[in-house]
């Protein structure tokens, strides 16, 4: 595999270079990376989703971007991880039967106070219910799976949960993860497989920048500005990131 062109953000300056902000820029490298050590991981690469405007732009980003370096890795002999969520993941025969538990952490906090709706006597510490969101989750039951052209081929990993994917990692000692898929701010960074957790781990993390896009806001999605952030914030904190053409240069050399 030909070295991967990557950069990262520096918030530092050298010595005699005052530290302001204005002065931060980013670092480019060419990472020698070996693909029997280099895994690509495909988070939620779905196939519907209720938030119209995204789904068109995430299925354009599936084409031009996913696309091309899935068929690269593929050429390459990379190990591919496809991790979507849990319940898409059980339809997989290449998930394995009896995924590892994901933590043994106790019980706590009570059912009913949990995620940020909750229910019950709870519900005053939670959000609004969103009228939209059973008819949608009743929709995913049926027609949430990964998008037809990036579903998994014979061989390739579908995994559960961040500890299963770890198990996995050890076993083939890989050490550099290359991240697509979606959202970029939501679940490419904040899955248990996500950036952050295996950041924490001590994997290597590359995120590649123009296969992916988060979900916006009102205010951001006409330049996008949630996503780019997201992509800065690994930039800056937790990895690199690099591109759909460097990644498929770099792995042309070893499928030729």
């Amino acid at each position: 595999m030909k070295p991967l062109d990557c950069r990262y953000y520096r918030v530092y300056t050298d010595t005699g270079t005052p530290c302001d902000e204005s002065n931060f820029s980013f670092v480019e490298r060419s990472l020698p990376l070996k693909v029997h050590q280099t895994a690509l991981v495909l988070v939620d690469v779905w196939s519907t989703h209720y938030i119209d405007s995204w789904l068109t732009r995430a299925r354009e980003v599936t084409d031009a971007g996913i696309m091309p370096i899935l068929n690269s890795a593929r050429k390459a002999g990379m190990t591919v991880i496809h991790a979507p969520s849990p319940p898409v993941a059980d339809r997989y025969e290449t998930a394995p039967t009896a995924p590892t538990a994901a933590n043994d952490a106790p019980d706590w906090p009570p059912a009913a106070f949990r995620g940020i709706y909750r229910s019950g006597e709870q519900a005053v510490f939670g959000r609004n219910q969103e009228p939209i969101l059973p008819p949608t989750y009743k929709r995913y039951k049926k027609e949430l799976d990964i998008a037809d052209a990036a579903k998994p081929i014979p061989g390739e990993l579908v995994i559960h949960h961040g500890a299963q994917m770890h198990e996995m990692l050890a076993e083939r000692g890989i050490l550099h993860l290359i991240y697509a898929g979606f959202a970029t701010n939501w679940c490419v960074i904040g899955r248990d497989y996500g950036v952050l957790a295996m950041n924490s781990l001590g994997y290597n993390i590359i995120l590649v920048r123009d296969a992916t896009t988060g979900i916006e806001f009102h205010d951001t999605v006409d330049d996008l500005t949630a996503t780019r952030m997201t992509i800065r914030e690994v930039e800056t904190k937790y990895g690199w990131s690099t591109t759909v053409e460097a990644l498929v240069s770099a792995c042309e050399v070893e499928s030729q």
